[in-house]
């Protein structure tokens, strides 16, 4: 790894603190300066694909009237690869939070995201979110924990 590349991995990881910090208190503001205009988002909710960073927020705005905030986000065994104007992270993130009309979740997602350095700034051009599933049963696997 070049240092170049090390500085970057550093800026990254400083970039994915903010985003977690605002999905657990759910600023919007500050998660729009994360996502890259052009983003394609392989979101947890339907559709398969979404196209542009407003859809994306659309989709912060939705999750962040349903569950009541702040709430908790853990992200365990993040790893960051940089090389020159593109990286890819991934990790697993835990989500603990109550519902607005009543009830909670608490479950573990898995994340991949790809960030391009684009004027100046490392932004998500892509992520993808996404939860195993128990192929027998033909349902969700959320019940796993690492």
């Amino acid at each position: 790894m070049t240092t170049q590349d090390a500085v970057a991995e550093v800026d990254i990881r400083e970039r994915i603190d903010s985003l977690l910090d605002a999905v657990r208190t759910g600023d919007l503001e500050t998660l729009r300066t994360v996502f890259a205009p052009n983003i394609v988002s392989f979101d947890i909710e339907a559709p398969l694909r979404h196209l542009g960073a407003e859809k994306k927020m659309s989709n912060w705005e939705q999750m962040f009237t349903v569950l009541q905030v702040p709430f908790e986000y853990e992200t365990r065994d993040l790893t960051v690869f940089v090389d020159g104007s593109l990286a890819v992270a991934y990790s697993l993130n835990h989500m603990n939070a109550s519902i607005g009309t009543g009830g909670k979740i608490d479950y573990w997602l898995r994340w991949t995201s790809a960030w391009q350095k684009i004027d100046g700034q490392w932004l998500v051009v892509h992520d993808h979110v996404s939860v195993p599933t128990y192929f027998p049963d033909g349902r969700a696997a959320m019940d796993l924990m690492p």
